[in-house]
């Protein structure tokens, strides 16, 4: 898929707010306001296709009636992402990741099984001088194996839904060597510190964007940076 034909959102789950409806974040419909029509289609990775009816309310679109439904049986959590990439037609491609930042496939579309496979990432300990708030490295092999040559910028998506451009120095060859520009905004405005470890997980290689995850001191517990 071209990149600029690339169109698509995530949505931090919190039942309390979503189980029953969900709100279509404003920066991607006041950017594509006509792009929908009075129904939608979600198509999991399980292939099934969900018809949820659409309402609009002063400048929000709304997914209310099958929505409940998509809800109950990707027995969606809290913390839980859903990530939205429109594919035309009012359809858009779902995918969800769990609270480790794997990506749950359900099983045969009638059933209810899950397996989680992970997705491409990579860890780092900020530490001076190297791993500093202006620039941060990207692994090698990393980059090289899961980032598209010549890129100019990737994509950090927060748990608050804002998504951050950060350009990006690359080799010779094209292969990703550092997160450069706008990363210090970044790593100032989410309090990061020396000495913290953070998970880039890649949610998109087309466009490459990533959630960024603080470990918890001693391992372990992985956080969304909101």
């Amino acid at each position: 898929m071209a990149a600029e034909n690339v169109k698509s959102f995530f949505i931090a789950i919190d039942p309390a707010r979503h189980r029953d409806q969900l709100i279509l974040p404003r920066q991607f419909t006041n950017r594509y306001p006509d792009l929908l029509g009075s129904c939608v289609i979600l198509r999991d990775l399980g292939g099934r296709l969900w018809h949820i009816e659409v309402i609009r309310s002063e400048d929000r679109i709304i997914l209310t009636t099958g929505w409940s439904d998509f809800f109950s049986h990707h027995s969606l959590m809290f913390g839980y992402m859903v990530i939205f990439e429109y594919r035309g037609a009012s359809t858009f491609l779902t995918s969800i990741l769990d609270h480790s930042a794997c990506e749950i496939h359900m099983g045969d579309p009638g059933g209810s099984s899950t397996t989680s496979q992970p997705l491409p990432s990579f860890q780092i300990t900020m530490s001076a001088p190297r791993f500093c708030h202006r620039c941060i490295f990207v692994p090698g092999t990393f980059a090289s194996t899961n980032l598209p040559r010549f890129v100019n910028d990737v994509q950090i998506h927060d748990a608050a839904g804002r998504v951050w451009q950060i350009g990006v120095d690359s080799r010779a060859n094209g292969v990703v060597r550092r997160f450069a520009r706008g990363w210090e905004e970044f790593y100032t405005t989410k309090n990061i510190r020396p000495g913290d470890t953070c998970v880039f997980s890649l949610i998109n290689g087309d466009v490459p964007a990533f959630n960024v995850f603080k470990v918890a001191v001693g391992g372990g517990e992985q956080t969304m940076l909101e």
